[in-house]
């Protein structure tokens, strides 16, 4: 079953895929995998990292429950519908399992049994999350306080996630942090608020309405973004 609040993604998929930014290539190196790996992103969303998977491997599968979502992966990849805790493939099928913003969000019991169903021995679970800084005018940061923080970050910042893996059939989890900054234009910035959750659940007309209220108060044409990628991974164990 999908969370009702990762449900609503599908609402603004457009300004999801126009505002989210994207992932550092090093942080997907990183987990190791050769170019012929046969990989899958998992919970792709828009394809915002099955972009990047595409230029590092030659078989990526991007996975996505929302079909607003998956309408806007790119066709370069095989795309199909399908949850982290029903993944609609074989056993022992895939090299590696990328999840950029999107392990936070599953039933991590469920999730990753069909994980280690999936992946080979020795196959690769990678976990990204971009976590970021930007200079706000106050009038926006009081705006977001009003908002609160969404579910979304709250089950990340829990790191019950983590507490999953205890017992699983992975190994223990390694964590990198890749810096890099951006500078982002107002349409862009105001986009990527619109697709966080704490926004994607409120009404349409309230969310309308928020975005309106933090685009009058972006007064410069372009803000200098601080991003972290968070990159975790782990293997599937042999036996």
């Amino acid at each position: 079953m999908i969370d009702p609040a990762a449900a609503t993604f599908e609402r603004v998929a457009a300004d999801y895929d126009y505002g989210r930014p994207s992932w550092p290539p090093d942080a997907v190196a990183w987990v190791g995998l050769p170019r012929d790996a046969e990989v899958a992103d998992l919970g792709a969303g828009t394809g915002k990292l099955t972009r990047v998977l595409l230029e590092q491997f030659d078989r990526v599968i991007g996975i996505e429950p929302l079909g607003g979502m998956r309408a806007l992966i790119p066709a370069e990849a095989q795309v199909i519908p399908g949850t982290a805790e029903a993944i609609p493939l074989p056993d022992e099928s895939l090299d590696g399992v990328f999840c950029g913003e999107s392990f936070h969000w599953f039933d991590w019991q469920r999730a990753l049994p069909e994980i280690a169903r999936v992946l080979r021995p020795d196959g690769s679970l990678a976990m990204l999350w971009n976590r970021g800084e930007t200079p706000w005018p106050p009038e926006v940061e009081a705006i977001l306080d009003r908002v609160h923080h969404s579910p979304g970050e709250r089950r990340y910042h829990a790191f019950a996630w983590r507490d999953a893996f205890e017992g699983s059939a992975f190994e223990p989890l390694r964590h990198e942090v890749f810096p890099h900054e951006e500078n982002v234009p107002v349409d862009v910035l105001v986009a990527r608020i619109g697709s966080w959750s704490n926004f994607t659940i409120r009404p349409p007309d309230e969310r309308v309405a928020l975005l309106d209220e933090i685009r009058a108060h972006l007064t410069e044409p372009t803000y200098r973004v601080r991003l972290e990628t968070h990159a975790w991974t782990t293997r599937r164990r042999a036996s």
